[in-house]
């Protein structure tokens, strides 16, 4: 990678007359997925004067960035943005830190002063920092990234280190629920490294009041309008001279580079047919990663049940992390926004809306009965009537062109299983988004970001020593 020939894309965005082409290069560029990776990648390649064409499969950009303002249709709404996919920044100086710098987006500190709750038998604990078991269970997460014992995945490591069982359920909220899934199917080894790498503190941010869909689809404005929407790729063939890309409407075009940003699970599950197959060191380095069923919930209430100092609540099952989602931003509503990933989430996206009860008990023993009853409830006139709560799911595992969460490392897998997936082939076809990110920021929007930078610069290193 040529890291001098970087020219960050919120610079070109941000100026009043955009600069003439920087590169001289006759070809087209394209790049598959208007998701974070895919819009960042073609933003630099735009701005350099690179001409770019962007395919996206659904009919949106952002990817698995998706927001919602308010709560479809109903009269009581959160006082603040509702998203349904990344939705906290972590880490102060990570790349979707600098991003929401640079796009002059106001940020809350939720952490700084906040604390979290514990479900710990069954009951939910503001104090439960102090128990032992849950003190033990923070050593274990806070040496994480220094582990170096055996291959294996994170339950097993747990058991190992003989922690309470009491605590696992926070431990799978902590970890394994955080990246994707759960911590029987988390490879420990790969995790820690992963950890190693990340420079990031623990400060956690939220938009005061910008949905992340808008700033991020704001911020690459300049490039909207090559995205065509609608169109996913059936095949890439890179056989010849010219790359030739047939999408599932019978469409073609002819490409001499092309940007492959699409999800892991789309890779894996050989949604895309290429020509010549791609080398088996990347599709072995496909296996060792898994991209899990996902769930997001928002739960409204008319009671604050967890206090509103209360950051998270962990030690769930039906759901691992409950995040108080307006912390330090509602003036009004009490809203929970519930992710499930893993073999939780499958359980659940079978269930449909069904899946609200198996919540809602959860927390009626979290918290003295008082979940269910406190659940806002409207009819299409705001008159409140007990058989229609205000609940919202957005279901990951069922978008077509998504199909789960993110990356997640199994046992046997390392970071250069990362680079691998990364790797370009032939100078013509390249790889992108978060799975791809070898910097420790897989999984993460940051890490689509970072993903999106290192794509463009391997493209413009490609044309300019061609």
């Amino acid at each position: 990678m040529s890291s001098g020939l970087f020219i960050p894309a919120w610079l070109s965005a941000c100026a009043d007359e955009p600069p003439g082409p920087a590169i001289k290069y006759d070809g087209t560029v394209v790049v598959i997925g208007a998701g974070a990776a895919g819009l960042l990648a073609a933003d630099i390649l735009a701005a350099q004067g690179v001409n770019v064409v962007v395919l996206e499969a659904s009919e949106r950009m952002g990817g698995r960035v998706k927001s919602l303002r308010q709560f479809q249709d109903a009269v009581v709404k959160p006082d603040f943005p509702v998203d349904f996919g990344a939705d906290r920044i972590f880490g102060s100086a990570s790349e979707l830190a600098i991003f929401a710098s640079e796009s002059h987006v106001q940020t809350v500190d939720f952490r700084a002063a906040a604390a979290d709750a514990y479900i710990l038998d069954g009951v939910a604990d503001t104090n439960g920092a102090a128990d032992p078991d849950v003190i033990a269970a923070r050593t274990f997460l806070d040496a994480l990234p220094g582990y170096t014992g055996a291959d294996v995945s994170v339950t097993q490591a747990i058991e190992a280190a003989g922690l309470n069982a009491r605590v696992h359920a926070i431990l799978n909220g902590w970890i394994g629920n955080r990246y994707g899934t759960n911590n029987d199917r988390l490879g420990m080894k790969a995790l820690a490294e992963m950890l190693s790498l990340a420079q990031s503190d623990n400060v956690q941010l939220t938009l005061a009041s910008n949905p992340m869909e808008d700033v991020l689809i704001s911020r690459f404005a300049n490039v909207a309008g090559k995205v065509s929407l609608n169109t996913p790729v059936a095949s890439i063939d890179y056989s010849g001279d010219a790359v030739i890309i047939t999408d599932k409407n019978g469409g073609t075009i002819r490409a001499d580079k092309v940007i492959v940003t699409v999800p892991l699970s789309i890779l894996k599950n050989n949604e895309i047919q290429f020509t010549p197959t791609l080398p088996s060191s990347k599709t072995t380095a496909f296996s060792k990663f898994g991209m899990d069923a996902s769930v997001r919930v928002i739960l409204d209430f008319k009671k604050d049940l967890w206090g509103d100092s209360t950051a998270y609540v962990f030690g769930g099952t039906q759901g691992p992390e409950y995040f108080n989602a307006g912390i330090k931003r509602a003036a009004v509503t009490n809203t929970l926004s519930i992710t499930i990933n893993g073999s939780r989430a499958e359980e659940l996206s079978a269930l449909g809306d069904d899946m609200i009860p198996q919540i809602l008990s959860e927390l009626d023993t979290a918290y003295n009965n008082e979940a269910s009853p406190n659940v806002r409830r409207y009819d299409s006139d705001g008159d409140t009537i007990e058989d229609a709560m205000r609940y919202l799911i957005q279901d990951w595992t069922k978008e077509p062109y998504i199909q789960g969460y993110g990356s997640y490392p199994k046992t046997g897998a390392t970071n250069a299983d990362r680079e691998a997936m990364a790797a370009t082939i032939n100078n013509v076809v390249y790889f992108a988004g978060e799975a791809t990110d070898a910097t420790g920021y897989a999984g993460t929007l940051s890490g689509a970001l970072l993903s999106g930078k290192r794509v463009a610069e391997e493209v413009i290193a490609s044309i300019l020593t061609s």
